[in-house]
């Protein structure tokens, strides 16, 4: 049973997936990257490139791959050329970041602790930032009729293919305003005038995951999988509770030794108070804001506590970040369905008809 939430300030929009998917390939190919480069060097007894007292550090390389990213964007034109730069400049990146603890260290110590830590930091505030600014920044008339022209350009390239080409004409679809509707219907009319080329590899690539995208949302998204989620927060907030019951009962030493397990403590709590109003606000038929404080839950957790937890343990804490990552999935996913609930029908009357 799911109660209704009323909460006025619900909106969704739509937005650009196309920039969302070139960010997505950024940091999946930068943490790639890492973890690849890591792999590599210690399999290799973390050879030295130039031998002698020359060093060639993969930043280096790193730093020349996101040069070739930056000039690309300037001298050429064309959506393939910006998905090619969004694969390179995230190798690129992924070499960088790779060598942070030397940068941070008086010792230059590239195998310092808590560079895995940083790193993490790093990814995920790109994540949530990059992915929450290109979905508030929704998709308004004018995003779309650019939309519609950078498909004009490609066409003119001979880079448009049909699943570009398709994309391009439902956007300009959504083109509501009467003063752009001239502007929309030529852009339109260009794309129509020649045959967009056969489906590229970016093409296969963009088809394959957006396949791959409507099916995990149809997973996450499905009755029973919210509901043992919900589950999970339920059994979280009553977790909390009774720790901190039992160990003011028994006078268990619950101060920190040192930083880390005081900010550790400090996040736990403060994700503890979070899951706990969340699921008040859940008995309590506020089901949008039951969502959201959950949510936010779960990013102190991936902000905050994984981040120590990682500098910790390394690469062990991954089972608790790839949980966290897919609780943030299905709660994305119930709050745009929510949220979809409360937007208002479109008015028939401002339609227009092309």
């Amino acid at each position: 049973m799911k109660p209704k939430s009323t909460d006025p300030s619900a909106l969704t929009h739509s937005y650009d997936r196309a920039a969302l998917a070139r960010f997505e390939v950024f940091l999946f190919a930068s943490i790639a990257t890492v973890l690849i480069t890591r792999a590599y060097l210690a399999a290799t007894g973390y050879p030295q490139i130039g031998g002698g007292a020359l060093h060639i550090a993969h930043v280096l390389w790193g730093g020349l791959l996101m040069a070739v990213a930056i000039v690309m964007t300037v001298i050429a034109e064309g959506s393939r050329i910006r998905n090619g730069v969004a694969l390179i400049g995230g190798i690129g990146f992924g070499l960088f970041i790779d060598e942070i603890g030397k940068f941070v260290t008086s010792d230059v110590n590239y195998f310092y602790q808590p560079a895995i830590a940083i790193m993490y930091v790093v990814f995920v505030l790109f994540y949530l930032v990059a992915r929450e600014v290109v979905i508030r920044r929704g998709m308004n008339d004018r995003h779309r009729l650019a939309i519609g022209a950078r498909a004009l350009s490609d066409l003119a390239l001979g880079q448009l293919d049909t699943v570009q080409y398709n994309h391009a004409l439902r956007v300009l679809d959504g083109v509501r305003d009467p003063a752009l509707a001239d502007l929309a219907g030529s852009i339109r009319a260009g794309l129509h005038s020649h045959t967009p080329t056969g489906d590229s590899i970016e093409s296969r690539i963009t088809q394959w995951r957006n396949s791959v995208s409507a099916r995990l949302d149809l997973f996450i998204g499905h009755r029973i999988v919210r509901r043992v989620v919900l589950a999970i927060f339920v059994l979280d907030a009553l977790s909390a509770v009774v720790s901190v019951v039992v160990a003011f009962a028994t006078d268990e030493e619950i101060i920190a030794q040192d930083i880390s397990d005081l900010v550790v403590l400090l996040s736990s709590i403060t994700t503890g108070i979070l899951v706990i109003l969340g699921v008040w606000f859940l008995f309590r038929g506020r089901y949008l804001r039951a969502l959201r404080l959950l949510r936010a839950s779960i990013v102190v957790n991936l902000l905050v506590t994984q981040v120590f937890l990682f500098a910790q343990d390394q690469f062990g804490a991954l089972t608790g970040f790839v949980l966290s990552l897919f609780l943030l999935a299905v709660l994305r996913v119930t709050i745009r369905r929510e949220e979809a609930d409360l937007q208002p029908a479109p008015d028939p009357a401002l339609e227009i008809r092309h």
